[in-house]
């Protein structure tokens, strides 16, 4: 499974300044489409061959390029692992770099020719695909799943003492309130210690957030238990009988009710961006107001909103970022093409203690691309 491991290894790896190719392609459910895949390999690599023969490459990284060109096309066996979501190819052969990732949702396909890996689209999909804790709960049991970039797995299950039926009338009812009162205790005391567990795997650093599944009144007995903690990273619940539910309608039930979240959270955060930056708050959008963010080390949280690959040039020296080549705006040194802005904008947020937040649903900040919150005021144009 993706995790972030991944993206630090691939981040990591040394290629004393060599070209990386990144390949992104969408791989399809349907096995008789393999077939088209090769043709749409060679139509992502398209950019990269004409990036060689417009010599933007030096002559030692031109003939890497033509050698990682053909020896790409061998990494396309891995597709069957990557089936109705995508898979990621990354060759390097002068740093021994040959690997394929599968990933659980879908891209653009595109091909990227850079000094390090491209990365933007992995780390946009591990932002989307978080780490999930679900709770299907009735009275007697409560079922923990793990849920995931689209997978479902069981985790746990607690458990407390059945209960005979609650509708047996015995001498003039009082047996009947008894059972029901002695039901009442055991549904709050399976409430309790799920709870108690959901926090313990929280402060154990287990899961992102939680969803909460079942009849309404023992989801609302669940949620009224929960700690503080696990409360505020309750992403929202859904109605399920748990006694007939198979493992598939669960899945269904996370799916909708996380997609759900998600896409607030996203309009929520932009939302709150673009109101700051309207008031004339630290908040920026835009590229070039970003640009100049990141290049002061201003930038707390960078909102990006862009699918796509935004070329321009980087400093290797001081590692400054701008939308045209020529000298450095800042040092003055000779600067070099880099495929994806946005993408080296968010490594170097990172590097700086900031956030990246990817909103890549329909929202307002898709035409200007990104958007940032900020550490302290900056000036444009640096």
């Amino acid at each position: 499974m993706l995790d972030r491991s991944t993206v630090d290894r691939l981040r990591s790896a040394d290629t004393a300044g060599a070209p990386v190719l990144s390949v992104y392609l969408g791989v399809p459910t349907d096995v008789a489409a393999f077939r088209g895949l090769p043709a749409r390999l060679k139509a992502a690599l398209r950019p990269v061959r004409e990036q060689l023969a417009a010599g933007w490459f030096d002559a030692g990284a031109m003939a890497a390029l033509e050698a990682d060109l053909d020896a790409v096309a061998l990494l396309l066996e891995r597709a069957p692992e990557a089936r109705g979501g995508s898979l990621a190819l990354f060759v390097c052969g002068e740093a021994g770099l040959a690997e394929a990732v599968p990933l659980p949702g879908p891209v653009r396909d595109r091909a990227v020719a850079d000094r390090a890996p491209y990365l933007g689209p992995i780390e946009a999909m591990l932002a989307h695909y978080r780490r999930y804790c679900a709770v299907v709960v009735d009275r007697r049991i409560a079922s923990i799943y793990r849920f995931s970039q689209g997978r479902l797995r069981a985790w746990e299950q607690l458990g407390e003492e059945e209960v005979r039926k609650d509708n047996y009338g015995g001498f003039d009812g009082r047996e009947e309130q008894a059972v029901r009162a002695r039901a009442e205790t055991v549904a709050r005391r399976l409430f309790r210690s799920t709870a108690d567990r959901l926090a313990g795997l929280l402060r154990d650093g287990r899961f992102d957030l939680v969803v909460l599944g079942g009849n309404p009144a023992n989801v609302r007995g669940l949620e009224a238990e929960l700690a503080p903690e696990v409360r505020s990273v309750l992403a929202g619940t859904f109605t399920l009988d748990p006694g007939t539910a198979t493992p598939a309608d669960v899945l269904a039930r996370c799916t909708e009710t996380t997609e759900a979240y998600e896409r607030a959270a996203a309009a929520a955060e932009v939302a709150s961006l673009l109101d700051t930056a309207a008031a004339g708050g630290r908040a920026v959008t835009g590229i070039e107001g970003v640009l100049a963010a990141v290049n002061q080390r201003a930038v707390a949280l960078l909102v990006v909103a862009a699918t796509g690959t935004t070329p321009g040039v980087a400093c290797s020296e001081c590692g400054w970022l701008g939308r045209r080549g020529g000298l450095c705006g800042y040092c003055g040194e000779a600067t070099v093409v880099v495929p994806d802005l946005i993408d080296r904008m968010a490594e170097r947020v990172r590097s700086d203690g900031g956030e990246v937040v990817y909103a890549l649903g329909d929202t307002p900040l898709q035409d200007d691309q990104v958007g940032a919150r900020l550490r302290f005021e900056v000036t444009v144009g640096r």
